[in-house]
């Protein structure tokens, strides 16, 4: 491995039992992550049971012999400050946590009493199907999860790929004892011995988490892996083209391309990469640069649905520039003849020193995701790969020519070319999530002129370092950047725009507008620049336009101007358009996020209730470019430099904004107590409630109080409102540390109780958790509050902490706060909480529905 590379210490381990076992010694963390992966997922079900491996995932966390309560598994997580999940895939099951380092043993022996020794019992399994029927509900709205299906029912009904694999109410009759009894046989068949893999991350040295990991994990089952039943071909054998229409309104801008292909599950993501670094260059000679030329798409995406035994479907999501325009056979043929031509032609693709540059970044990016995500990543890479010998990045030593061949489409084609219409008249509904589709065989695809493709120019982002000049900036603007917030080499600028009238109708737009056109910018002109280690990361407020621009100091310069030049540009219909893809988006989102999204909850100056929609559609392009350049050139600017910045960033600012020192004024607002109600009108079938409970700005001790209670609620919370009452299977509890100040917020989504029912059960958990606190033991209490020392700490990536960091300093945080509200903690005590809780009624609620 180069020594650019991140330099990790890892080893792997075959336990007696027959457990694969990869640890990872992380020297800078403060917490272990753990995850395990079962070699068995929603392929390997039986199909009379559709969903069973999906039902057994949920299962497992209902309780097992050494901790027989329902939620315990999620009481003790959440107690000690630490986070879960899991995932069923087709091909395998995930299960992964983290917490603090000193929780490994009791956190890696609770994870194998779960996976071993379920109870599974009867009732508590009917309960959770409901959950499972609420979930399948939400995703018959989602429409990738309508692509998905109808893609399916193309495929050959023999494959797994063909199933219907997320389970609901009537493909899991759990009145059955034949399903019972297979629940748990498919349980002791597939969570044994060589079926599973477990990575272990943390502080530790290696040898302290082998003597860990051999003595908690040897007590899983052994067994060998159960035998392979053989599966039909993914493509029904004599199919060639065809034309799938889904009548899916809010997706006329968007079609897909899906190619049955054959890749090698260890060459699968070197390719896969390769493949989205060359499609969304947008060079001219390039796929995403023709297409942009002939007027067809604006934004490709690449998709991978893998289906066992080295087969899978290669998918292209294109963005099309006009809503259902019709040329979606002509944009097949133009992608399929891009694909043949890059699979056979080595001169097409990056050179070596480009493609180094994209893995080491590659590489960089794992290595500083939060413990947990990197974890799930690695190791279902590991079990999807195979192999005795786990290693962080199976990178060939250079750019893979010699197998890019497997991505050629096969001759005669075999292709399904998917479109959306606003209706589809003839279609059928499809069966699992419905949705109105039409298939139909197509002779093939059009002729075409293709252009003489050419392999895109370097990446311009690529620069070497060398030293430079730094920028002169205004007075309070630099701040050395400690390692934590930064990579070697990297250095980062926050910009804040904000006017006087910023929480106007207008003023709220024109951020809007500003920063969706940004947001376009980054993902299509610029990713040569997210490639290499950049990023961008809006950091939204009503009336402001702010966010932080990071990555390697060399080119920061060149990547500022690229992102900028489009407020320069004036292509204000371009901006519109940026804005209404936006808004199109966020109404596909569960409603629970969108009413996270939504304007009205960020900060707490209340926002204006007028349409800004109704604005947008009123002015003219001519008046929006007009309005927008107003804006800017009137706001007042604040920047925030960290690291060194080299000469030629101030100038792309020239004209957009008066730069001025210090932090922007934080416009407080009073704090008043009492109750606030509003509903957002967000439609849909579903009912979902945010409640924020908002503490008096600068109070440590109620912070303090208030970090602890959020962690002795979120198991309780869950319990109660999920598992008990049967209210909602989207649901939250958390504290939040905004830059306006502390609260508490509590999030439910329902597909049948209607608002005031949740509101009603959310103030009955508040005053009923109040009233537990009279029982709460030492111990526990002393669990909770650490994990909050933990949190207040910080334990997430850099990127999080530099975000953390920026939020700080546009909220004008004393810093000295954080160390007051970690002696206040320290000092937390029974009764202090009881008070704090006591005091949760005369705290400013605020009412958020759908």
């Amino acid at each position: 491995m180069d020594s650019d590379f991140p330099q990790l210490a890892h080893r792997t381990l075959q336990l007696d039992n027959g457990v694969r076992a990869a640890l990872l010694h992380d020297a800078q963390a403060t917490r272990v992550a753990l995850a395990v992966s079962v070699a068995a997922g929603s392929f390997h079900e039986p199909p009379q049971w559709p969903g069973l491996a999906h039902f057994l995932e949920h299962s497992l966390f209902l309780g097992s012999v050494g901790h027989p309560e329902v939620g315990a598994f999620a009481d003790y997580v959440h107690g000690c400050g630490g986070r879960y999940n899991a995932r069923t895939l087709g091909l395998q099951t995930l299960y992964y946590l983290e917490v603090p380092a000193r929780e490994l043993a009791p956190a890696l022996r609770r994870l194998v009493d779960l996976l071993a020794r379920p109870l599974l019992l009867e009732g508590r399994l009917q309960a959770e199907r409901e959950v499972l029927e609420a979930e399948y509900r939400a995703r018959c709205q989602d429409g990738d999860c309508q692509l998905q299906g109808a893609i399916a029912g193309q495929l050959h009904p023999g494959h797994p790929l063909a199933r219907f694999h997320a389970g609901s109410r009537d493909s899991l009759d759990t009145q059955n004892p034949d399903l019972l009894a297979e629940l748990r046989d498919w349980h002791a068949r597939h969570y044994r011995g060589a079926n599973l893999r477990l990575l272990v991350s943390g502080p530790q040295p290696l040898d302290e988490l082998e003597r860990r990991v051999r003595a908690l994990a040897g007590s899983l089952p052994g067994g060998e892996r159960p035998a392979a039943a053989p599966w039909a071909d993914l493509w029904p054998a004599g199919q060639g083209v065809l034309a799938l229409t889904l009548e899916q309104p809010q997706a006329l801008r968007q079609m897909s391309l899906w190619w049955p292909q054959r890749l090698a599950a260890q060459h699968e993501d070197e390719l896969l990469a390769l493949l989205r670094q060359a499609v969304t260059q947008p060079a001219a000679g390039g796929l995403l640069g023709e297409l942009r030329a002939r007027g067809w798409a604006q934004q490709l995406e690449v998709d991978w649905q893998p289906a066992g035994g080295g087969e899978g479907l290669l998918g292209l999501r294109i963005t099309l520039l006009e809503r259902g325009g019709g040329q979606e056979q002509a944009i097949a043929a133009l992608c399929a003849d891009w694909l043949r031509r890059f699979a056979e032609d080595p001169a097409l693709l990056p050179a070596a020193a480009q493609w180094q540059a994209l893995r080491r970044e590659q590489a960089w990016q794992e290595a500083e995701l939060a413990p947990m995500e990197r974890a799930g990543l690695w190791l279902e890479r590991w079990q999807r790969h195979g192999g005795e010998t786990w290693q962080p990045w199976p990178f060939a030593p250079r750019a893979p020519a010699q197998w890019v061949h497997a991505l050629a489409p096969s001759v005669p084609p075999r292709l399904i070319v998917q479109c959306a219409r606003e209706r589809v008249d003839g279609g059928a509904l499809t069966p699992w999530f419905p949705v109105r589709a039409h298939a139909v065989a197509l002779p093939g695809l059009p002729p075409l002129a293709a252009p003489r493709w050419q392999r895109p120019p370097d990446n311009p982002f690529l620069l070497p370092v060398a030293a430079a000049p730094m920028e002169t900036w205004p007075a309070d603007w630099a701040q050395a950047a400690p390692a934590a917030l930064l990579r070697p080499g990297h250095a980062a600028l926050l910009l804040a725009w904000q006017v006087d009238a910023g929480m106007d109708t207008a003023s709220r737009l024109l951020a809007e507008l500003a920063e969706a056109a940004l947001a376009a910018q980054w993902q299509q002109a610029l990713a040569g620049a997210a490639q290499l280690g950049h990023a961008w990361q809006p950091l939204s407020r009503p009336g402001q336009l702010r966010f932080c621009l990071s990555g390697p100091a060399a080119a920061l310069p060149a990547v500022l101007r690229g992102l900028l030049a489009v407020l320069r540009s004036g292509d204000a219909a371009a901006w519109r358009a940026a804005l209404q893809r936006r808004h199109a988006e966020t109404a596909q989102q569960l409603l629970l996020r969108r009413l996270l999204a939504h304007p009205a909850t960020q900060g707490r100056v209340p926002a204006d209730a007028a349409d800004a929609g109704a604005l947008l559609e009123r002015w003219s392009d001519a008046q929006l470019r007009r309005q927008l350049e107003d804006f800017l050139a009137s706001a007042q600017l604040h920047g925030r430099v960290f690291g060194g910045v080299p000469a030629g960033a101030r100038a792309a600012l020239d004209g957009l904004g008066q730069p001025l020192a210090g932090a922007p004024p934080v416009a407080a607002a009073p704090w008043c107590g009492g109750e606030q109600v509003q509903c957002l009108h967000l439609g849909g079938s579903e009912q979902a409630v945010l409640l924020r409970l908002l503490a008096p700005p600068a109070d440590p001790a109620l912070e303090a109080a208030w970090r602890v209670l959020a962690l002795l609620q979120q198991g309780a919370f869950y319990q109660s409102l999920r598992v008990e009452q049967g209210l909602g299977y989207a649901l939250f509890s958390r504290f939040h540390a905004g830059a306006d100040g502390a609260e508490l917020q509590f999030g439910v989504q329902s597909p049948h109780a209607d608002a005031a029912r949740l509101q009603q059960a959310l103030r009955a958990f508040i005053e009923e958790d109040r009233a537990g606190l009279a029982t709460l033991s030492v111990e526990r209490l002393e669990q909770a509050r650490r994990a909050a020392l933990d949190a207040l700490a910080g334990t997430g990536s850099r990127r999080e902490r530099l975000q953390r960091a920026c939020t700080d300093w546009l909220g004008g945080q004393d810093p000295r706060y954080p160390a007051k509200v970690g002696e206040a903690l320290q000092r937390q005590d029974v009764a202090s909480l009881q008070r704090a809780a006591a005091a949760l009624g005369d705290a400013e609620w605020r009412w958020l529905s759908s």
